[in-house]
């Protein structure tokens, strides 16, 4: 599905502007002002602000198998999927560490929705430690290709460029006082694919630098 058409649904489905805009590097730009609605339906601390997930299923219509990560409790009714939380109070799917997800069969989900705890602060309100973002951008490698990775944090997780390609970034404003937060949205990629197009463009910037060379020196 082209990013156009999933700009072109979020808008339908959700009433909203289209606020979101393909720039020329096909990378998808924006900024969602989620206005002065503070409720957070579970009331558990960290959880989605309203409208949220409404906003990010609308970007996905075509998705048949969602995974909530660092889950909590996340609103099964907005938008339904299995979930992930190390807690098993919280009564989870998978009970799991999101850095390893040993017990999730990671290759039947084509959407994942994560939200980590962004500070020492929060993880301590969920009686945890802070992951690293990186070993659990790795562990999401598992995934089949044409994935995508909805990652919303106040930091730009590490990953490796031959595994996900980052499709969108988008800002997102709550109201005064609340942190901003982004938004990034990854796609898995084939990586033999990724390879052969690093080394494709290889060749061509050596063959330029040999014509240059060569005109330089007047052969």
């Amino acid at each position: 599905m082209r990013w156009e058409d999933r700009i072109e649904n979020y808008a339908k489905e959700t009433g909203f502007p289209k606020c979101l805009f393909v720039g020329p590097d096909r990378r998808v730009v924006g900024t969602w002002i989620m206005g002065n609605d503070y409720r957070v339906k579970s009331t558990y601390h960290g959880g989605y602000p309203a409208g949220y997930l409404r906003r990010i299923r609308a970007l996905f219509p075509d998705k048949k198998q969602t995974l909530h990560l660092f889950s909590g409790q996340v609103d099964q009714a907005a938008f339904p999927g299995d979930t992930v939380d190390i807690n098993p109070k919280l009564k989870p799917t998978f009970v799991d560490d999101a850095q390893t997800l040993e017990r999730v069969p990671l290759e039947k989900y084509d959407l994942v929705l994560a939200d980590p705890p962004y500070s020492v602060e929060d993880a301590d309100h969920y009686q945890t430690t802070m992951v690293k973002r990186n070993v659990v951008m790795r562990a999401l490698q598992r995934l089949p290709v044409g994935a995508h990775v909805v990652w919303l944090d106040q930091v730009l997780p590490m990953y490796r460029k031959d595994a996900f390609e980052q499709e969108a970034a988008i800002g997102m404003w709550k109201s005064t006082n609340h942190r901003f937060r982004g938004i990034t949205i990854f796609q898995r990629r084939d990586a033999a694919i990724s390879n052969n197009v690093a080394a494709a463009g290889k060749r061509r910037s050596d063959k330029t630098a040999r014509q240059v060379e060569l005109a330089a020196s007047g052969n």
